[in-house]
């Protein structure tokens, strides 16, 4: 099954609004909209907790946030601790259930959200005594039982197994590995063998270590009366008792002295992970936190950035491409540009993310690129004015970031005070294009040879291997020979015979599949109808409705999705007709198959067969059944791969059918659980017209 993915693109239009205008001047810049923010009522608790009231009448809702500004936590052989506290918070109290607990926030229609810093909730303004006492009660005396933790370590766990094969984790576990070092916050990661270890005493302690009215702040936005909510927060919380913290001593990160490459193996993966990295200090009070902000927005910001610009829009590399940094004040940030791309541009890609981070921090930006990111920043906060937790959180960061009082209010004002030149020194010190690391996480033998070409600066760059748990390793062989006799044509008569026999299979006339799915939360039904004839007829439906439906025939293919018609024309057209086959390959000219060798797909061994010009299958070493389909195709002038792996065969009138699909397109990920198979029933080859 394909899809087509439809982009929309919004586009603003200004209207002049004078009858008179020069247009060959650009029009000055305007003021910087002034900011009204109310400063927050302060008091504090015998405790230490500090409260700040920030009252808002237009609307009858309450919103509440409690968070603990701790020291950075380094677990070390304790990884997960934190994890499971989150997970396990929020579950009732020693005195009310967790079902009752539950049963009462939906009665009231309430939000609760807990974590290992802290909770939040919200409410209508006539629950908001109720919702205040159960967060308090929650978050002081939480209901931490046995059958519990199992249950949530379990899920953990399960979670860790499943991202041990997702090219993805591995990439940011890696990246962050690069970045921070093991010993750092930020740095280390968890293992299913530091998760079992674990036992309930050990969240016990973490909670004790975090959860107390020591520096903890408590944050109340929205329509409530300050008198009674004051003597409120006094009940439920004045006695939370307090005790000084020690901080855990952990190594400041560090750049390398050259940019490198850190290629992470992933022979499963069939786009690379790319991400350019450096850290350096920047905090909100930095005099460079403005220009660093614009430069990080006018290099990878969002669509109109010069990132997507190239790699998107010029080149179709990538279905996008960004970049961010994340400042801190309790540590060192990080800058990170980074993008998805298929294997075959891998080293490209690389190349023009390095030439784009060059540029910025050696050349001005256009007066032009400098106003529109300034307008959008101005646009965006503006509307983020709207939600309580916005306020909430600016009232949080001037008190814990140690910020000026009116630090949001001048914050357009600053915005719109940066200037070209700053934009340039800010890039020059923040995106350090000669210290960075270039984690690369891919197919090792479709990209790496690419990679070691590389120069930057008239350089070659430095490859540094490794695995996906951020080990160093010896250069990967890809000079592995297949077993003596193997070639394309035996694989495919081997994977025929597993299925059943060619006999069999060529007896099928006709096949109809239903199969069910998730996504956003609502079911999915795909049912499919395939005759030899290389007809097919496809229909998804949500909720009873068909979404999209798929017609292919001999002379024609079309997708329809909610009333419009795409004809699908010429190579797509054509890769769509073999795809219509019961079984492709009894169909395949043996002569033109190429046997690329054998590979790694979810831990298993797999021939790598290609079949046509973009279209790869890889079949289990052992079993021999087809475990993996990876196709290319162009889509509106942008390169798209579609991943669809099989698993858990079953035997339907002795052939063997994939009753699990995960299809993978693009940054999308659907699984299908086949629920009926009927073959050789009569179709009526009106339905693929």
């Amino acid at each position: 099954m394909k899809r087509i993915l439809t982009f929309c693109h919004i586009v603003f239009f200004t209207i002049a609004v004078h009858a008179q205008i020069d247009r060959t001047q650009q029009p000055e810049p305007g003021p910087a909209p002034l900011i009204q923010l109310e400063d927050p009522e302060e008091f504090k608790l015998k405790n230490g907790l500090t409260v700040l009231l920030v009252e808002n009448h237009k609307l009858p809702q309450v919103s509440i946030s409690l968070s603990i500004d701790h020291p950075l936590i380094v677990e070390g052989e304790k990884a997960g601790a934190n994890a499971l506290l989150t997970s396990m918070m929020g579950k009732g109290s020693t005195s009310i259930s967790k079902n009752d607990f539950e049963e009462e926030i939906d009665f009231m229609g309430a939000h609760f959200h807990f974590n290992a810093d802290g909770a939040h909730a919200s409410s209508l303004t006539r629950f908001f005594p109720r919702v205040m006492e159960l967060m308090a009660d929650a978050a002081q005396h939480p209901n931490f039982l046995e059958e519990e933790f199992q249950t949530e370590k379990d899920k953990l766990i399960t979670g860790l197994e499943t991202g041990e094969k997702d090219v993805k984790t591995a990439a940011r576990r890696v990246e962050n590995l690069r970045s921070y070092g093991p010993n750092h916050p930020y740095g280390e990661y968890l293992t299913k063998e530091k998760v079992n270890a674990l036992k309930l005493e050990d969240i016990k302690n973490a909670y004790d270590y975090i959860f107390n009215a020591h520096n903890a702040y408590l944050v109340v936005v929205g329509d409530f009366d300050p008198k009674k909510t004051k003597k409120m927060i006094q009940k439920n919380l004045g006695d939370w008792k307090q005790k000084e913290r020690s901080k855990m001593p952990f190594p400041e990160p560090s750049n390398t002295t050259e940019t490198e490459i850190a290629f992470v193996e992933m022979p499963n993966a069939v786009q690379s992970e790319i991400a350019f990295l450096n850290t350096a200090s920047l905090d909100k009070n930095s005099k460079d936190y403005f220009p660093a902000l614009l430069a990080n927005q006018i290099l990878g910001g969002g669509g109109e950035a010069r990132l997507f610009l190239n790699l998107r829009e010029d080149k179709g590399f990538t279905y996008g491409a960004y970049s961010g940094f994340s400042d801190s004040h309790k540590t060192k940030a990080r800058f990170r540009a980074s993008t998805s791309v298929r294997n075959a541009v891998t080293d490209s890609a690389v190349v023009e993310l390095l030439y784009e981070v060059n540029k910025i921090r050696t050349e001005l930006v256009s007066e032009e690129e400098l106003e529109l990111v300034k307008a959008k920043y101005a646009g965006n906060f503006v509307i983020s004015l709207e939600d309580p937790e916005t306020i909430a959180n600016f009232a949080l960061n001037i008190k814990t970031q140690n910020l000026p009082a009116d630090f949001y209010k001048n914050y357009l004002k600053n915005i719109n005070k940066v200037t070209r030149d700053e934009v340039l020194a800010a890039a020059k010190k923040y995106f350090l294009s000669n210290n960075a690391q270039i984690v690369v996480t891919g197919k090792g033998s479709d990209i790496l040879e690419g990679l070691e070409q590389i120069q930057f600066q008239e350089k070659p760059l430095k490859v540094r291997y490794f695995d996906k748990w951020g080990e160093a390793i010896d250069r990967p062989d890809y000079s592995k020979t297949t077993p003596e006799g193997v070639t394309a044509s035996t694989v495919i008569n081997q994977y025929l015979e597993a299925l059943g026999g060619r006999d069999k299979l060529a007896n099928v006339k006709s096949i109809k599949v239903s199969a069910q799915g998730e996504i956003q939360g609502m079911t999915l039904e795909v049912e499919s109808q395939k005759t030899n004839q290389q007809q097919v007829l496809t229909e998804m439906k949500v909720m009873g409705n068909v979404m999209q439906k798929q017609v292919v025939n001999k002379d024609y293919a079309y997708i329809e999705m909610q009333g419009q018609k795409m004809d699908l024309e010429g190579k797509l057209f054509e890769q769509m007709l073999a795809d219509a086959a019961i079984f492709p390959e009894l169909n395949l000219d043996l002569d033109t198959v190429e046997l690329v060798g054998i590979t790694e797909v979810d831990g298993k061994k797999a021939y790598e067969v290609k079949i046509t010009e973009g279209m790869l299958n890889f079949y289990d070493v052992e079993s021999h059944l087809k475990i993996q389909v990876s196709q290319t195709v162009e889509i509106m002038g942008n390169s798209q791969t579609n991943v669809v792996k099989m698993n858990d065969y079953k035997e339907v009138n002795s052939i063997l059918f994939p009753y699990k699909t995960v299809m993978s397109m693009g940054p999308q990920e659907i699984e299908l659980i086949t629920q009926n198979i009927e073959l050789n029933t009569e179709i009526d080859s009106e339905i693929f017209k």
